[in-house]
């Protein structure tokens, strides 16, 4: 087999895709090379040998998740359960009162909720 070859911009995609490289190693060459270092060492490798077929950074779409502040007053048996919902101290609070200190949920509790 073949000595693994250095990561640099010198390789083709297909030689970079059939060696072992340390996650560290292509943050590295993210950094040096003007590429996102962000995300799993999937999205790193796909990265990097897109960058090395086309010589293109990509742009990395950042996903966004909406996190309402829980605003939410008191809640009560016919409170609506609100978009993108945390469970906050207020509903903690809400389930252990309805719940009346059982340590779990069990049917015939969630059906008395109904």
């Amino acid at each position: 087999m073949a000595a693994r070859p250095d990561l640099s911009r010198e390789i083709d995609s297909k030689t970079f895709r059939n060696f072992y490289y340390l996650k560290e190693e292509l943050v590295v060459f993210c950094r040096e090379n003007g590429l996102s270092s962000s995300g799993s060492k999937i999205e790193l490798t796909d990265r990097i040998a897109h960058f090395l077929d086309t010589g293109e950074v990509k742009t990395v779409k950042r996903k966004v998740v909406l996190r309402k502040n829980a605003n939410v007053g008191n809640v009560t048996i016919d409170t609506k359960i609100e978009e993108n919902f945390v469970c906050s101290e207020k509903h903690r609070a809400f389930f252990k009162k309805q719940l009346q200190g059982h340590n779990r949920y069990e049917k015939s509790d969630l059906i008395a909720l109904d």
